[in-house]
């Protein structure tokens, strides 16, 4: 019995140092301002939110998408249709699996190309910069003090506090 309590202990003493060697997580990093993710909401919803939904999850050709895409511009309408009436999301499961692994600057580059053919109302220097973190927000992430910038290199995954799936 002596022995068994013995044992018992020892392997709980062991179980105790293997958990301490575990790294601890630490606070999720706030890379954005409220004022950012503000701003890319408006800049989202003057362009953006007519194809990839006001909702942000994209269009897979369901009847009932917001907007109806026939009273969108004809520029969009034909840049849906070349893609089989397929607009990918930019929150959720999908959009993480794709970008969670990526830096906020990677996602910013591909934010300030997709611009290019479709332009918010607007649009200024900073517009990619407010736009990725609203889109940041909306994924999870919280704001914090100190701004986007396009040198920010914490991963998606860190800045949502989300992991891989």
């Amino acid at each position: 019995m002596i022995r068994s309590l013995m044992l018992m202990v020892l392997g709980s003493g062991v179980t105790l140092a293997c958990a301490a060697d575990q790294p601890t997580p630490g606070p999720t990093p706030r890379v954005f301002t409220a004022a950012q993710a503000r701003a890319g909401k408006i800049a989202y919803e003057s362009s953006c939110g007519l194809c990839h939904q006001f909702n942000l999850r994209g269009r897979t050709g369901a009847p009932g998408e917001l907007p109806d895409v026939n009273s969108l511009p004809e520029n969009m309408i034909k840049t849906i249709d070349q893609n089989g009436e397929q607009v990918p999301p930019l929150v959720g499961p999908r959009f993480m699996a794709h970008w969670g692994a990526k830096s906020a600057k990677d996602y910013k580059a591909r934010v300030e190309n997709a611009m290019g053919a479709f332009p918010p109302k607007n649009l200024g220097r900073e517009t990619s910069l407010q736009l990725t973190a609203y889109f940041l927000q909306m994924n999870g992430a919280r704001p914090g003090k100190s701004p986007l910038s396009a040198d920010t290199a914490v991963t998606l995954f860190e800045a949502t506090g989300q992991t891989a799936k």
